[in-house]
């Protein structure tokens, strides 16, 4: 970002002391005080834990532009306050402002899953030929999809911005702010369904994305999933590309071959390629980026060679071998979709092997919670695994699906010292192994106590 104190005052709305200096330039944004550095507006944002207005002092000491702040403040030395209504508010009207300014051709994605990793895969694959900007990491929410945007410089050919929302006002919001010239629906299924009440609330949340599309914009759908076909098909003006990994009447179609290779069906055409990952899950992924990597001016050749050197985020289906083990991380959350399709590909890739399971709770699923943990005990049983270990308060409703045929290979842990407890009784040898739950679960730290159990040298008797 670039702009000076006064315009951002403006874009703001904020009230200020005329009898400062507002010709200082402005070079980002900051919420942590302890991170903030000469030229960057530092945001007193209130939360449940803490209030960034009794951290103000410290960030005017490190030399900040400026403090957003809507309380009064004191003991701020020369630096100049910028009063708003609201921090969280201004700093929303801050990153719409940068994103007019900057001018850069923006692309909004959304979706119940995948929504990170199609981000990260497209960007890379875009940034074979254009400047592209992104979120960093998945700061997709009222509060990371300003400060994503404020973190562009402006010298971009393009955005890619994932929108996160979980109650029905969320996507209004961040459409507002994004003001998309084209978007993406990757999917929509059965998460945050505390705010969102069903699936078909889900797509109707998500949908809102789509009146916030700029004139002469375009709109890339998933027609795979019927509520999401009908919401994004009710809007008659919409310019929509569709794909698919399913139905051949998409524009887009991809299909999982085998391991990492995938098949495109575009126009009569197919064009085989090799991703990042292995496993059928990741087609409308994939559908999705050459659908717009296409439309934007891309080759297939380039498209190909891009996709072999895509990086995927940390903690999402990565998949690398330690010792006899396959082992697949896709600890950083889960929901029922993201949930069946890890499922889906560990079993692809055990092929006969054993198949170890380490799972955490789905969370935000509201009154459906229990039902939803009982269908994955049903789809465990049905579909078979060697051993589960299982953490989180949902385990009753777990073992309810499974109607006591997987009883005997489930083993509750509390923590990670009981996780390293129950593996050495457990006795596996190799395999797959995948670790998946919310973020609440922390399954990241059960993969770090897996790696420290293949580590230590199994205790012998003297």
């Amino acid at each position: 970002m670039n702009l000076e104190l006064q315009e951002a005052a403006l874009a703001m709305q904020a009230r200020v002391d005329r009898d400062r200096p507002w010709n200082i330039q402005v070079a980002g944004v900051q919420t942590d005080s302890r991170k903030t550095g000469p030229g960057e507006l530092f945001f007193c944002l209130q939360g449940s834990r803490s209030d960034g207005h009794s951290y103000a002092g410290q960030a005017a000491t490190r030399g900040a532009a400026g403090i957003v702040a809507h309380k009064e403040l004191s003991n701020i030395m020369d630096t100049p306050v910028l009063m708003v209504d609201d921090t969280l508010k201004a700093l929303g009207r801050l990153g719409r402002h940068w994103r007019q300014k900057a001018g850069r051709l923006v692309l909004g994605i959304t979706g119940s899953a995948g929504k990170t990793t199609t981000k990260e895969i497209l960007a890379g694959v875009l940034a074979a030929r254009f400047r592209v900007g992104k979120n960093y990491r998945n700061w997709n929410n009222q509060l990371g999809l300003p400060l994503s945007l404020c973190m562009q410089s402006g010298d971009e050919d393009f955005w890619v911005m994932e929108l996160g929302i979980n109650n029905h006002q969320d996507m209004d919001r961040l459409g507002e702010i994004l003001l998309p010239d084209a978007a993406l629906i990757l999917n929509v299924g059965p998460c945050h369904l505390e705010g969102l009440g069903d699936v078909a609330g889900v797509a109707s949340a998500k949908a809102r994305l789509l009146d916030h599309i700029q004139a002469g914009g375009k709109a890339y759908i998933n027609m795979d999933y019927p509520e999401l076909k009908r919401e994004a098909g009710a809007r008659q003006e919409l310019n929509i590309t569709w794909f698919s990994r399913r139905h051949s009447e998409a524009g887009y179609r991809v299909i999982h071959l085998q391991a990492d290779r995938f098949l495109l069906h575009l126009d009569g055409q197919e064009i085989s390629f090799t991703a990042p990952v292995q496993g059928a899950h990741l087609c409308e992924n994939l559908a999705a980026v050459w659908a717009v990597s296409l439309e934007f001016g891309m080759q297939p050749g380039e498209i190909k060679e891009a996709l072999k050197k895509a990086v995927l985020p940390e903690q999402r289906m990565s998949v690398s071998r330690l010792g006899d083990w396959t082992v697949i991380d896709d600890s950083y959350n889960a929901n029922p979709m993201s949930m069946q399709a890890a499922l889906e590909t560990a079993r692809s890739l055990a092929s006969g092997k054993d198949l170890v399971l380490v799972l955490g709770d789905m969370a935000e699923l509201g009154p459906g919670e229990a039902l939803t943990h009982a269908e994955l005990g049903r789809t465990l049983c049905r579909d078979g695994f060697t051993a589960l270990f299982y953490h989180g308060d949902n385990l009753q409703h777990v073992m309810s699906g499974m109607n006591g045929s997987g009883s005997r290979r489930t083993l509750y842990v509390q923590d990670t010292t009981s996780f390293q407890k129950a593996w050495e009784k457990q006795g596996c040898s190799g395999g797959v192994i995948l670790f998946k739950g919310s973020r609440r679960a922390g399954m990241e730290k059960f993969v770090q106590a897996f790696k420290h159990c293949l580590a230590t040298p199994e205790k012998t008797g003297s």
